[in-house]
């Protein structure tokens, strides 16, 4: 859980007297100052605790918010009981007009407990960041299809994961800060996991001896919308822990195969779901796969070089927005005569014709199977 002056405080007792709608915002450092402009030596974000010793006068009271606001400094506890009986008004009525967190510290309640319940919060949070660098990196290892199912195994047991494993993954506005809430979600469900980021979802590798993936996943993908926003969501079935390669491409898969249903996808993507891709996924594995996906875009790839995944990322964009040249062309952030050339230079290439609908097909499957055999 990420730190912030709401949740500190929460935690502490104490209540906010300004600046309600801002205090969500993460806490990087806490510093005690008795400064009237300490900006100069801070980055931003910052909590900043003060008794106010040299805070007697309105005018620098005002100032002080102002700088601080201005600062970015993610807010002010204001230590009362030592120059000042209460919080100031001057200064509460500065940070109202500025939506600036201000709370009183009380006499009772030294600095040194806020820093430490700080502090050891902040902690947490490295901690759990080093964990989930070490879990994306056993997942793209495993992704890799390089390690034996024994050293594979091997690697996930650490995390809880035994024979059966399934993979859940997530699509989601901002992926990284719903990953500590997925954590949480699965410990308190009695889930063994890795969670971990790749390919900008939010991915869940779960020990499923007992569970059931689908059903699982709808009650975490509610949690995550819930806190999040929109969520997209879609698991693997259960499988031998080896297979977490093809777990994973299945639920991945699953999920793109949901988001091109429009508007008609389940709540929770599966393999029932994946349409097309089952014939892909079926062919991931064999060296089928990479030959037809070569017979396709290899003219492309071995044609132009490093501007043949240019092209080739163009001609994805083209199909998913279905020939529609101003769309495709803003997500590539191209004008749409650069993107008319790029994809008459894959035409050319591969004596294909995107007016084609079985051109377009087979395209699109060899975009897809290329993902797959990476």
């Amino acid at each position: 859980m990420e730190l912030t002056v709401e949740s500190l405080i929460a935690e502490l007792g104490l209540e906010l007297a300004t600046g309600h709608e801002s205090a969500a915002a993460n806490v990087r450092w806490v510093h005690s100052t008795e400064l009237p402009d300490p900006t100069p030596w801070l980055r931003g974000g910052e909590l900043l605790l003060t008794t106010g010793i040299q805070l007697t006068e309105p005018k620098v009271q005002r100032d002080l918010i102002e700088r601080l606001a201005d600062h970015r400094i993610a807010g002010l506890g204001f230590g009362t009981g030592f120059a000042h009986r209460r919080l100031p008004a001057a200064l509460l009525t500065a940070a109202r007009k500025r939506d600036f967190p201000v709370f009183e510290v009380p006499y009772e309640l030294p600095f040194i407990a806020i820093t430490e319940r700080a502090f050891a919060q902040l902690l947490n949070e490295r901690y759990e960041m080093l964990q989930r660098n070490m879990a994306g990196d056993v997942l793209a290892e495993a992704l890799t299809g390089h390690l034996y199912p024994e050293e594979l195994q091997a690697r996930l047991r650490p995390f809880g994961i035994g024979e059966q494993a399934a993979v859940l993954a997530f699509s989601l506005p901002d992926a990284a800060a719903a990953a500590s809430t997925l954590e949480r979600a699965l410990e308190r469900e009695r889930v063994r996991s890795l969670v971990a980021i790749r390919g900008g979802l939010l991915c869940a590798v779960i020990d499923a001896l007992e569970r059931d993936p689908v059903a699982l996943t709808r009650g975490l993908r509610r949690e995550l919308a819930g806190r999040f926003g929109e969520a997209r969501a879609a698991a693997s079935r259960a499988a031998p822990a080896h297979s977490l390669r093809l777990s994973f491409h299945e639920a991945r898969c699953a999920l793109e195969a949901a988001r091109l249903a429009n508007g008609r996808a389940v709540e929770v993507a599966s393999y029932q779901d994946l349409g097309a891709f089952q014939l892909l996924l079926s062919l991931q594995d064999d060296d089928a796969l990479s030959s037809y996906c070569r017979s396709v875009l290899g003219p492309v790839e071995q044609g132009e070089g490093d501007y043949g995944d240019e092209l080739l990322r163009s001609l994805d964009a083209f199909i998913e927005h279905n020939g529609h040249w101003e769309k495709a062309a803003s997500v590539l952030y191209c004008h749409r005569h650069t993107l008319r050339y790029r994809i008459r230079r894959v035409e050319q290439l591969t004596g294909r014709d995107l007016s084609s609908a079985r051109d377009r097909i087979e395209f699109w499957l060899a975009l897809r199977g290329r993902e797959l055999a990476r």
